[in-house]
């Protein structure tokens, strides 16, 4: 039997595994999205690429597999190293996060 549509819990973390790395997400509820906006509706410029920067940053907690191609060191999960992942891999993340509920998910893509 499905479990239906659950409501989203700021304490909730699922898995993605994509590519031999494994990120750790939380899904995004309205009152959060509502502040992410507030944070930047008095910017000039490309306030919707700033407003996407700050998403992925509130919903990638962690990761794991995650190095630099310069000399394949781990590099840790902070706001700029999030910025610097693949546009495909950002986009994954952000779908994966949309879903009904947080369930790890399995990609070799």
């Amino acid at each position: 039997m499905s479990q239906g549509i659950q409501i989203i819990d700021p304490e909730e973390r699922f898995e993605v595994h994509m590519q031999g790395a494994v990120f750790t997400i939380r899904r995004i509820d309205s009152s959060t999205m509502l502040a992410l906006e507030r944070r930047h509706s008095g910017n000039k410029g490309d306030k919707e690429s700033f407003l996407n920067d700050d998403v992925l940053d509130y919903i990638l907690v962690d990761w794991e597999g995650i190095s630099s191609p310069l000399g394949g060191a781990e590099v840790p999960c902070t706001k700029e190293n999030k910025l610097h992942l693949p546009a495909n891999v950002k986009l994954r993340i952000i779908s994966a996060a949309q879903g009904n509920r947080a369930e790890s998910s399995h990609s070799d893509q």
